[in-house]
């Protein structure tokens, strides 16, 4: 059973991460033309969305033995389909990534977590890192609340550089097998363009993008097996994540 994540993550990837960068290499179309940095300021709201640290558990601490690892992939719909077609020559429905997922409990109610994704037949990657701090842990009697702090990058793209940091405040509440969670936070992400995309005729600059977002899931937990479904939205964005796997 410990294989199926893995299988998942693989099967995902194939799937769904070659359009996750919305073209192969995410480059700038040489017609992209003269308002340009509006087309990319558009196309970075869309992915600072879909690349912020997702939640994918829920509030509650997981100890100083607990381990979990799991498959999970992201689905979120672009706002700026025209900013898309205008800066890559490509028309885009959505930003998406596949990946793997560990998270590790330490001492007096932390824990950290990590994620990374690779596109299949690209030098393209992303990945994360998360601290979380449990104010309650939870229990029986009473729900867990946590707050955490995450950092995303990339790497491989060409023409900008791109990095985002969030916090967050989650609660949760077990009842059996079912762990309801919901969230609240911020998202501050800078996407900074280099190389030749700086020069005319782009004269591409530095975009940050700002947003609060508010996050609900159901942690599902059969033996060791875990479903978790979380919905999302940051700014405009409505973004859709599964994760699964196991944790102990």
């Amino acid at each position: 059973m410990r294989r199926l994540p893995t299988a998942v993550a693989l099967l995902a990837a194939t799937t769904f991460a070659p359009a996750a960068f919305a073209s192969t290499e995410f480059s700038v179309a040489p017609d992209c033309g003269v308002t340009c940095q509006s087309a990319f300021e558009g196309a970075v709201e869309d992915i600072s969305a879909a690349l912020n640290y997702k939640a994918l558990a829920p509030a509650e601490s997981t100890g100083l033995l607990g381990f979990g690892i799991g498959a999970f992939v992201n689905y979120t719909p672009v706002e700026n389909k025209s900013d898309w077609k205008q800066l890559t020559g490509t028309n885009v429905d959505f930003v998406g990534m596949a990946g793997v997922v560990v998270s590790k409990g330490l001492p007096f109610g932390f824990d950290v977590g990590a994620f990374y994704t690779a596109v299949p037949d690209t030098s393209v990657s992303a990945f994360g890192a998360e601290l979380r701090y449990a104010i309650l842990e939870g229990g029986v009697a009473e729900p867990a609340l946590a707050v955490r702090g995450a950092y995303t990058a990339t790497s491989g793209i060409d023409d900008f550089d791109y990095e985002a940091y969030s916090v967050d405040m989650a609660l949760s509440k077990g009842f059996t097998f079912l762990t309801p969670y919901i969230g609240a936070g911020y998202v501050w992400s800078t996407a900074t363009p280099q190389g030749t995309v700086t020069e005319a005729p782009f004269n591409l600059r530095k975009v940050d993008v700002d947003h609060e977002r508010i996050y609900v899931g159901l942690r599902v937990t059969l033996a060791i097996l875990e479903l978790t479904p979380e919905y999302e939205r940051q700014g405009d964005n409505n973004g859709y994540s599964l994760r699964l796997g196991f944790s102990f």
